[in-house]
């Protein structure tokens, strides 16, 4: 009797990459018919919008956002530990610049008041990804379970401090907190919603993670981890200090960027759900759309910010249109990913 089975394969470099863009190039034209459908335009006019979407300036704003998330979670990928928490990383990277603009004098200092924020911001990120991987690497516990869960404890810890002890005093009936500082705020550009400070810095990053993971023992180390950690061990490297590396860089990425959404673009503390709106979530699947490489990023990270931008241009009249339309589109992009992941490594034959 015939059977049906999943066996490994692997291909060439050339066709892996066809592969994505093929992937990328589908996911579009999916989310310009979801699009056109939900929004009643057509899809010729719908693809316009789309190509405007793609050169809207505005899709930096989301870059910053996606760019320095995906490379982080590249490296703990790259290292086979699975980090799903970005979402609440960046939540408390955000609640650690908050608290550093709003209740300490450090956050009333010219020029050293954005620093100190997005540096403490890295640091609470770091810390909120370290419990996991403590757990993972001498407690055996599942780092994908426990980071998908504190991303609802980080959503919850910070909506708890908006609506109770840190609560503005002039915001009304309004839970955040109030306004932080302008010495804290960083300028954006005029017009849109992004700092070239934050872009500029998030392809410094590109560079700084291309180096690690190419051109250092530490990153070769790193990558051969997902193969074989016995060979690790045997060069002399602990697997384990090389995991929790790994994974204090990915959450120290994700807080910064927590902290640079509160500097830029929301400037108080609102509740998690807000801050966060999925964005986390949204970078696993650009750091696997790139393939997990820096450079690979750099595309899909413009890719899905592009793909953003369409979906809130298009909402009409209603902002439960524009999100539903850009989960319905992220959403499909996530299917289109795992579908070319498995394509690339994976294929069904006939016994």
């Amino acid at each position: 009797m015939a059977r049906i089975v999943v066996v490994k394969r692997v291909l060439p470099p050339s066709l892996s990459i066809l592969t994505r863009f093929l992937t990328a190039f589908i996911g579009f034209l999916i989310a310009v018919y979801i699009t056109s459908v939900a929004t009643g335009l057509g899809f010729s006019e719908t693809i316009r919008t789309a190509f405007e979407s793609f050169v809207d300036l505005n899709v930096f704003r989301y870059i910053s956002v996606f760019l320095p998330i995906a490379l982080g979670l590249a490296i703990a990928f790259n290292a086979n530990l699975w980090n799903l928490g970005a979402e609440g990383q960046l939540v408390m990277g955000a609640v650690g610049a908050t608290y550093i603009a709003l209740f300490t004098p450090l956050g009333k200092m010219d020029y050293i008041a954005p620093i100190a924020s997005l540096a403490f911001a890295a640091i609470i990120g770091l810390l909120w990804a370290l419990i996991p991987s403590v757990m993972r690497l001498y407690l055996g516990v599942n780092e994908a379970v426990t980071t998908l869960l504190m991303n609802y404890i980080a959503y919850y810890f910070s909506s708890y401090l908006v609506k109770g002890p840190w609560r503005g005093r002039g915001v009304y009936g309004y839970t955040t907190t109030d306004m932080i500082p302008d010495t804290s705020k960083l300028p954006v550009v005029p017009g849109y919603s992004f700092s070239w400070y934050i872009v500029v810095t998030a392809f410094v990053l590109v560079a700084i993670v291309y180096l690690l993971l190419y051109k250092t023992r530490f990153g070769i180390s790193l990558r051969a981890l997902s193969s074989s950690i016995a060979a690790v061990e045997l060069a002399g490297i602990s697997s384990k200090r090389l995991a929790l590396v790994a994974f204090c860089i990915s959450g120290a990425f994700a807080g910064f960027v927590g902290g640079a959404e509160i500097l830029v673009y929301h400037r108080k503390l609102v509740e998690g759900s807000i801050i966060g709106s999925g964005m986390g979530f949204t970078s696993i699947m650009v750091a696997w759309l790139g393939g997990l490489n820096p450079i690979g990023i750099v595309i899909s990270s413009y890719y899905t910010a592009a793909l953003y931008r369409l979906s809130f241009a298009l909402q009409i009249g209603s902002a439960a249109i524009g999100d539903a339309l850009a989960k319905s589109i992220i959403g499909t992009l996530f299917a289109a990913t795992i579908v070319a992941e498995f394509v690339s490594k994976y294929k069904i034959v006939v016994r």
